[in-house]
């Protein structure tokens, strides 16, 4: 009971702060749009029609309408109720909008990230594993290019080549799991469990199940939520750039636009799954 207790307190610790940092998220990013240069200009400024009186009215109902602590509160009430409200400049519902989008940029992460886990993983076992200078300095320059390289210039080339997106992801993320891994794998293979594990001529799968995935779980389970908020904000401007009607391109629609329902509901959204991926990383680590 007294453990269960504790689970509870942790898990509660750790979920306070996730809600009051998307709240904080999101009230952010509504700010920084509501008083941007342009926001509080109309369409109907550009009207020659309109008289001065209606044109004034317009504008006061816009700033009432648009109002900071106004709008965010009625924003949250109606987001409480699964109502994220109707896009500005698509004229579509929010919720909508993020069920149809969230599907291409959850496959581009996921196969993005297992690519990049692979490639990173192989390079950095290459470097550990083999104990030749050759391949461990080879392994360096080819990290070391990549990482010189950004996601989105790497995205464009695979674009024109009409390649697999992901595997621009993959790349661009190999290098941040190589130095991690690494280190992690160089820790374990001089571990006194490990040598004298081979000296009894266990098989690679038994060593690697049992003196490396499990004894390196929370440094892994670390690395995992790292890799997977870098993925996040690379894919952007990826989607952005090769017009992938994802989150990305919703994104750069939404911030052209001053679209502030829009907004808000994708910074939710986003602040929410940054703040998931770090409690979970925390919590597995206790």
């Amino acid at each position: 009971m007294r453990r269960l207790g504790q689970s509870g307190t942790r898990l509660l610790s750790s979920l306070i702060p996730l809600a009051l940092i998307v709240l904080a998220g999101g009230f952010l990013a509504a700010a920084l749009v509501r008083y941007s240069p342009g926001f509080d200009s109309i369409p109907e400024d550009l009207d020659p029609n309109i008289s001065p009186a209606t044109l004034r009215a317009l504008h006061e109902k816009h700033n009432r309408e648009n109002s900071l602590p106004r709008f965010y509160a009625h924003y949250l009430g109606r987001a409480a109720h699964g109502d994220l409200g109707i896009s500005e400049n698509l004229k579509t519902p929010v919720s909508e909008l993020l069920r149809e989008r969230a599907p291409v940029t959850a496959k581009l992460i996921a196969m993005g990230t297992a690519g990049g886990w692979i490639l990173g993983g192989l390079l950095a076992w290459m470097a550990v594993w083999t104990r030749r200078t050759a391949i461990e300095a080879a392994a360096f320059s080819i990290t070391g290019l990549l990482l010189a390289i950004p996601p989105a210039v790497l995205a464009l080339a695979f674009f024109f080549y009409e390649a697999p997106l992901s595997f621009a992801l993959s790349l661009a993320l190999a290098p941040r799991v190589f130095g991690t891994m690494r280190a992690i794998l160089g820790e374990c293979y001089h571990s006194p469990a490990l040598l004298a594990a081979r000296s009894r001529g266990l098989p690679p799968a038994s060593l690697a199940a049992t003196y490396i995935l499990r004894s390196a779980a929370p440094q892994l389970t670390a690395l995992m939520g790292m890799t997977l908020v870098i993925a996040f904000g690379s894919a952007i401007p990826i989607e952005t750039l090769c017009d992938v009607h994802g989150f990305g391109s919703l994104v750069m629609q939404a911030a052209l636009a001053r679209d502030m329902p829009l907004l808000c509901g994708m910074t939710l959204v986003i602040t929410l799954f940054i703040t998931l991926v770090h409690t979970a990383g925390d919590l597995a680590q206790r």
